[in-house]
């Protein structure tokens, strides 16, 4: 890989960057790219910084077909067939931008790049100047999305689900309750007034787009080898669903809750299988004694015991934590309403006992 900026000669090897940092704007954009769309996106996302623009031109970011190959795992025999019509697509591709100074509803639909061409067996992307601002500025938070683990995923809509996600691994903060609508924009359904798009009229079926957007997203990071390390999906407080609750009007869903916790913190680094080795041994010789695990100590148990490989087990230990969770999660409800409870009674000891 190559760019405008300083780096490497084009001989020389390159490694992947292990985050692809995305601001939080682009992040919540109304996004419609295929799955090899995505990762060429994200590929140029990953090699970029601010220093980039710190020059008259557009920084330009080139890869080889050797580098493609290996990190989007194509078969070097078929890059170029697997790539040029991506890199033609994407040419055309828009991102709609949320308008924070307009109406609530009101986003900006702006070109992606703005020259992106396969030729040589070299990719050549430059991106769209008009989103520098998106690219680079971070002052509303920022997604740091693993990259290995971004381009292993296979669906379209389990990479827009992951990436979204990344946007909150850091103690306190989650992501709030999304309506079905601005997920939809969020999974690239809508056009720019906010309608289904005509190849996308089958998502007016909330169970389609359930299915298909959310569940199927949520089993395959669930499922994934290195994702599931990584990411873990609760059971609804009904028992009926994996990884979200429903917000319902009546019978219509008419929003969701994603229900899940990042193992490690955000510090997505996978312990050795020394220190896994110690961690298992210092944490079930605490069971053994009828100590109860906290939650945290019960989430780096999972971890140690994925990375040696303890599938059995690591899966046990996922679901007393999706169990502890949902306990936490009742116990905090029952809290808060005897709270309230507590002060309805104070506020009508001032009345005069009125009737509902």
């Amino acid at each position: 890989m190559s760019a405008d900026k300083q780096l490497p000669a084009p001989q020389q090897a390159v490694n992947l960057p292990r985050h692809i940092k995305k601001g939080h704007q682009l992040v919540f954009s109304r996004q419609d790219l295929s799955a090899r769309e995505a990762d060429v996106f994200a590929l140029m996302m990953a090699f970029m910084s601010p220093d980039d623009w710190n020059q008259a031109e557009t920084p330009k970011y080139t890869f080889k077909a050797s580098e493609l190959s290996e990190w989007l795992n194509i078969s070097s025999k078929y890059v170029a067939g697997t790539l040029s019509p991506v890199a033609e697509r994407l040419s055309t591709r828009t991102v709609g931008i949320k308008n924070l100074k307009g109406d609530e509803g009101e986003f900006d639909y702006i070109p992606y790049f703005k020259r992106i061409q396969y030729k040589d067996r070299m990719l050549t992307i430059t991106p769209n100047d008009e989103l520098k601002s998106e690219y680079i500025e971070y002052n509303q938070g920022f997604a740091l999305i693993n990259a290995k683990n971004f381009f292993g995923l296979k669906r379209e809509y389990s990479k827009r689900l992951y990436e979204i996600l990344s946007r909150f691994k850091t103690g306190g903060t989650h992501m709030p309750e999304k309506s079905i609508h601005e997920l939809k924009g969020l999974f690239g359904l809508l056009d720019e007034n906010g309608n289904l798009k005509p190849n996308r009229k089958s998502f007016a079926n909330n169970g389609v787009f359930m299915k298909r957007c959310i569940r199927e997203s949520i089993e395959e990071i669930s499922t994934n080898p290195e994702t599931k390390k990584e990411l873990i999906f609760f059971q609804s407080p009904d028992g009926e669903n994996q990884g979200i609750d429903l917000i319902k009007r009546g019978k219509s869903i008419v929003g969701i809750e994603f229900l899940y916790s990042w193992v490690d913190k955000g510090t997505v680094q996978e312990l050795n299988e020394i220190e896994a080795y110690k961690t298992i041994r210092k944490l079930e010789g605490k069971r053994a004694n009828n100590t109860k695990l906290t939650l945290d100590e019960l989430k780096l148990l999972l971890m140690a015991y994925n990375a040696v490989k303890q599938t059995a087990r690591a899966k046990r230990v996922e679901e007393a934590i999706s169990k502890r969770a949902e306990e936490e999660m009742q116990r905090s409800t029952a809290e808060d309403l005897e709270s309230l409870l507590s002060k309805i009674d104070e506020l009508e000891q001032t009345m005069d006992d009125p009737d509902y």
